[in-house]
């Protein structure tokens, strides 16, 4: 090869290498200004259209009873609660339910064609979107064991994760703003699950109006809950169990609130379970009602104990660990 020609292809080269290094730092930029941009500060309809193909491990079991309840009570409108980490939530007219529906903009894709330059240069770029698929996959995997196993308990009606035809109406919602809206129910992913109320103001509440046995019964809601799940065998992956405000209470029973990080353990160790669950996530609301409410305190102390004594007896059933702890 004479000496110009490969000058020339090496200065090609350069420039090429050049030229994608500018166009993956390009993308990134611009990716990084639409999400500083994007109106994810005020909902859209398009943050929740599923962008996902049909995968069967999605799929939930549901009857054609089911499917038209779930339709009677999203005719109601619905108004704005919250915006967590995975969803947004909007609260029934009649106070009794929510939908919660998953932030599609955090767990869509990223690959190699949405942005092919980035997929090969940037480690960062694959692992963030290595993340999100598993993200992704814990979401809806939570969400359907949550629904399938533990609907009682966790309080959820329905779920929808594929996208499906002709199922489900419009769902009418309206944003933080007031803004109306009609959400395709067909076309989204999202979960209704009854509306509870958060643990520590359902105390505060009980307490101010003096009502102790009421709030000793709600203690015991909580501890039947996680009995119930460690029965089950099913394990919660969020350590914040109380910072994150993860359980409430309906009229009649705790729940967990949210369901983002549920796995099956088939050797799961009930007694090993609940030491963690009181020697770490039930412990900040222990110290709270030590502070707070002593008699309260005193009372978590005593069905503690009696928890685990009956675990060390051998008693494995849960109906049989509830009798014993309310003796």
């Amino acid at each position: 090869m004479n000496k110009p020609l490969f000058k020339n292809l090496l200065i090609v080269a350069v420039f090429s290498i050049f030229a994608i290094i500018i166009i993956s730092k390009l993308n990134r930029i611009d990716g990084q200004m639409r999400e500083m941009t994007r109106t994810g500060k005020r909902f859209s309809p398009t943050h929740v259209v599923c962008q996902f193909d049909y995968n069967p491990e999605w799929d939930v079991n549901i009857s054609p009873e089911l499917v038209t309840y779930v339709n009677v009570i999203t005719q109601q409108p619905f108004h704005w609660l919250a915006k967590g980490f995975q969803a947004y939530a909007f609260e029934s007219q009649d106070g009794e339910y929510v939908i919660k529906f998953f932030q599609q903009q955090r767990l869509r894709d990223k690959s190699f064609k949405t942005n092919p330059f980035a997929y090969v240069f940037s480690k960062e770029f694959r692992d963030k979107l290595e993340f999100t698929k598993n993200h992704r996959e814990e979401i809806f995997s939570s969400s359907k064991l949550a629904f399938e196993e533990i609907s009682t308990e966790s309080g959820i009606l329905f779920v929808h994760l594929n996208r499906t035809e002709n199922l489900l109406r419009g769902i009418r919602i309206s944003d933080q703003m007031g803004q109306a809206h009609k959400v395709k129910g067909d076309e989204a992913s999202f979960i209704l699950q009854r509306k509870a109320t958060y643990l520590r103001p359902t105390f505060r509440e009980l307490m101010a109006k003096g009502d102790v046995a009421q709030a000793k019964r709600r203690l015991d809601q909580i501890f039947d809950l996680l009995l119930t799940l460690a029965q089950k065998k099913i394990v919660d992956g969020d350590i914040a169990l109380i910072r994150n405000n993860n359980l409430g209470f309906t009229k009649d029973r705790a729940i967990y609130i949210d369901t983002g990080h549920l796995t099956k353990k088939p050797d799961l160790d009930v007694k090993k379970q609940m030491d963690y669950e009181f020697k770490r996530r039930l412990k900040p609301l222990y110290d709270w009602l030590r502070v707070d409410y002593p008699e309260l305190a005193d009372y978590y102390e005593v069905r503690r104990r009696a928890i685990i004594a009956s675990l060390k007896a051998g008693k494995e059933n849960t109906a049989d660990l509830v009798t014993a702890v309310k003796e």
